[in-house]
């Protein structure tokens, strides 16, 4: 894991690494304004740019069905940010930002009948927000209904849940947008088998402990923007069902104050409690290690113990098993691989299920109601 000093020089290498998507002129008749209603925002967006929605956490996604062959989306950002496209629950390819604005391919030549398209950021917060701009489609697109989603489920933490590398070969593979995919993450993989909306909040680098180089993440969590302005989100706006916190590798590279992370924990809890009063919240460590002795676990536990008793019964506490390299793969500069975080996911996964009591195949469909995620 690496704090911010290190992760901006891996940084400033990582762009000139990327095999870029080639962008293109718009050749689709059709425009679609970022804002149309049909479109569901799933993350954090800042709406207040007439020219369109701006996403910096990972995992910011949106999703649209229609039907008709042909589609391109407007973006602008920072080089090298990228979003994973989804046609019908299935990868299909990548768009790679390649400058500042362009018009990049999404789907052509889709077969007849209704399709859902996602796009999904697997980028992280470094390096600036993305926007988008509008959506240029063939003459036969017909927007349909936004998705519905019942459940929903928010993630916290740190390059872990940001997908840091979890596609580069090995561990000896460094920092680079190319290797993040967000969409493979844990917290994404989780959203997927419980068919719930995701959020995301994670900055690689980051701790749960105030320690005087930068801000914790508790002091940007609930920002639309967590780098480029301290605009609160709209908390009110979407509560989540569920809210898994993955903290405290970035705080265990010395020994760890109990008090000091108790008090930490607590706080954040607090705040956390204070937006969501009805959320059933998790805090997991690992796989990356428990902390100096496995001290995180203990802690965690007692925590959850402490705040049980005074009646906080909405808390609970998962330590996710250490990932086993030889086993499974690693990562870039030792992070979770693909297969990691899909084990992370099946275990946090058997942890929600019993406590908010979804059974797999159980959602209830109502189509009436859609949340949207971000303002």
């Amino acid at each position: 894991m690496r704090v911010f000093a290190l992760l901006l020089i891996l940084l400033g290498t990582a762009f000139s690494q990327l095999h870029a998507s080639e962008p293109t002129a718009a050749t689709l008749p059709q425009a679609i304004a970022a804002t149309d209603a049909h479109l569901l925002y799933s993350g954090r967006w800042d709406k207040t740019d007439a020219k369109g929605p701006r996403c910096e956490w990972p995992a910011g996604t949106v999703r649209m069905n229609l039907t008709g062959s042909a589609l391109e989306i407007a973006l602008k950002g920072g080089k090298g940010h990228a979003f994973q496209v989804v046609v019908d629950g299935k990868p299909t390819s990548v768009i790679t930002l390649v400058d500042g604005q362009s018009v990049y391919p999404v789907v052509a030549d889709l077969p007849a009948g209704p399709h859902a398209i996602e796009l999904c950021k697997r980028t992280e917060c470094w390096g600036g927000p993305v926007q988008i701009l509008g959506f240029h489609a063939s003459a036969d697109v017909k927007l349909l209904a936004p998705p519905v989603f019942i459940r929903k489920i928010e993630f916290m933490g740190d390059s872990i849940t940001c997908g840091y590398g979890n596609e580069a070969e090995n561990e000896k593979v460094h920092f680079s947008f190319a290797t993040e995919n967000a969409w493979l993450a844990w917290g994404a993989v989780t959203a997927r088998a419980l068919n719930a909306e995701l959020a995301v909040e994670a900055v690689s680098g980051i701790w749960l402990m105030e320690h005087g180089k930068d801000l914790p993440l508790p002091g940007r969590w609930d920002r639309v923007l967590p780098m480029s302005g301290e605009t609160k989100y709209d908390l009110a706006s979407w509560q989540p069902d569920v809210v898994v916190i993955n903290l405290g590798t970035n705080d265990s590279g010395k020994p760890i104050d109990p008090e000091k992370w108790t008090a930490a924990y607590r706080a954040f809890i607090g705040k956390i409690r204070a937006a969501y009063p009805k959320t059933e919240i998790f805090l997991t460590i690992g796989p990356m290690g428990h902390g100096p002795g496995g001290v995180i676990p203990k802690l965690n536990d007692a925590l959850v113990a402490e705040l049980n008793k005074a009646g906080e019964t909405k808390v609970h506490a998962v330590a996710l098993a250490n990932q086993d390299g030889g086993k499974n793969g690693l990562g870039a500069d030792w992070h979770p691989s693909i297969k990691t975080h899909q084990l992370m996911a099946d275990q946090i996964v058997a942890a929600i299920r019993p406590v908010l009591g979804w059974k797999e195949g159980s959602v209830e469909q109502d189509q009436g109601h859609v949340e949207r995620g971000g303002k």
